[in-house]
């Protein structure tokens, strides 16, 4: 299929529904190709620690640190892509360029082979949250953004779903096959993992090549806008999204802190085997993780339709309370029964905030600058997020609590410290935010069909 024009189009009407949820369900699955190359790492963090000699501080450079950086930076150029050109192509690009480096990092042999394939991985996934975020407001309408973008945000927990459980039985079958490559030769499990789970990515490329339009942009001045106007329009609220990005922020903190170091404290602390919590978490993660993605995008559908400007931002606040409870019994729990009890019960919660990361900035921002937007946003979650979220939870391991074994303890300082500091700041910015909310809103509705 051609791409549409991706100029303003004053009173087009919304893509067909069938189209709509068809074009949402292709950006979920290249989100669900992104998280799996994001977290695959934290199946095999002992075992890259001992075949190349790291310590769990390296790891986290690896995890977070190595993918942040590229990540960041290169969210700006894909921001002012989809907020000036079609979109599609950045997202086909982006795919392509993720999936060989999670192959690439398969054949890594040192420390910064790894680092260097995590960095081009971070490149890749910079095009997937810009492209999303522009795109599902410009096929839905308001009341129906915050479900689509659910959907969406749902590849996060299938992702993380799929990334453990698949990534168990690659590793189990390498243990006993032991595969090989011409000239590279015998392939660590680890390696295999990485090549298994990069190269299917091309498919979803061509997927997106082949089959996305770039629907019609919508608002009173869609026309594209200068870095230089996004960035006055930050200043000028500046107290907002400080407010709104930093706590949003401890979201990311606390999900990314168990996405890196949850199967290891699983295995550590219960002495789990690999396939275990890969079946055990994969399970809980695809299933209640997406429950809780599409729970959260439908309530803040409903409180949005009751006339809430900032329904995704109230919602968030509660979620926070309902997630800490969890996780916390989770990381405490000298039973292992129970830990993955709690813990399932913590990713339903957790995962709600999936879809209202994106509402939020969605309601916050004029549509001519949403990409941009949300490369603010990714920079700002993804430097705290997995920029600090695994160092710091390492770093409580190994100078704090007294070693690895005591990795549930540094999880649950993390996860109680991040909530806590969300919840503080969506409350102090929330009146601010329903004022802007409602002078967007009421820009978009003077050309909605």
């Amino acid at each position: 299929m051609r791409d549409m024009p991706s100029g303003a189009v004053e009173g087009q009407p919304y893509p067909s529904p069938a189209y709509a949820y068809y074009s949402v369900g292709v950006l979920m699955l290249a989100y669900i190709f992104a998280f799996v190359d994001r977290i695959a790492l934290g199946l095999v963090v002992d075992p890259i620690r001992r075949d190349l000699g790291l310590t769990d501080t390296q790891v986290s450079a690896l995890a977070g640190l190595a993918f942040v950086v590229c990540f960041v930076i290169f969210s700006f150029p894909f921001g002012r892509w989809v907020d000036r050109r079609a979109r599609p192509p950045a997202l086909t690009l982006g795919i392509s360029v993720w999936s060989l480096a999670m192959a690439g990092c398969g054949l890594a042999t040192n420390f910064w082979q790894l680092f260097v394939g995590r960095m081009l991985v971070g490149v890749g996934e910079a095009a997937v949250n810009p492209v999303a975020y522009s795109t599902i407001p410009d096929s839905f309408p308001p009341h129906r953004r915050g479900f689509a973008m659910g959907i969406y945000a749902s590849g996060a927990s299938i992702g993380g779903g799929f990334a453990v459980y698949l990534g168990s039985l690659i590793l189990a079958w390498a243990e006993i096959a032991q595969p090989s490559l011409p000239i590279v030769g015998p392939l660590a499990p680890w390696q295999a993992l990485f090549i298994g789970l990069g190269l299917p990515g091309l498919l979803v490329a061509l997927l997106v090549r082949f089959t996305l339009r770039d629907p019609p942009r919508r608002g009173q001045s869609a026309a594209p806008v200068a870095s230089r106007d996004v960035t006055a329009y930050f200043l000028e609220h500046r107290t907002l999204f400080i407010l709104m990005f930093l706590g949003f922020s401890g979201f990311a903190i606390s999900n990314y802190a168990f996405t890196v170091w949850g199967p290891t404290y699983f295995m550590r602390v219960h002495e789990m085997s690999v396939a275990r919590v890969g079946l055990l978490m994969g399970l809980g993660y695809a299933i209640f993780g997406t429950i809780g993605v599409l729970l959260g995008g439908a309530w803040a559908d409903r409180v949005r339709k009751a006339g809430d400007p900032v329904a995704p931002i109230w919602v968030a606040l509660w979620i926070a309370g309902l997630q800490a409870p969890f996780f916390l019994g989770a990381y405490l729990s000298p039973d292992a029964t129970v830990a993955l009890v709690l813990f399932c019960a913590g990713m339903l919660t957790a995962c709600m905030i999936g879809g209202l990361q994106g509402a939020m900035v969605q309601v916050l921002t004029p549509n001519r600058m949403r990409g941009q937007a949300g490369a603010v946003y990714l920079t700002v979650v993804n430097v705290l997020g997995l920029g600090v979220a695994p160092t710091a939870t390492a770093a409580m391991t190994d100078y704090v609590f007294g070693g690895p074994e005591h990795i549930g303890k540094s999880l649950a300082a993390t996860t109680a410290g991040a909530l806590g500091l969300a919840a503080l700041l969506l409350v102090i910015g929330m009146r601010l935010a329903r004022a802007r909310a409602r002078a967007v809103a009421d820009e978009e509705a003077k050309t909605l069909f």
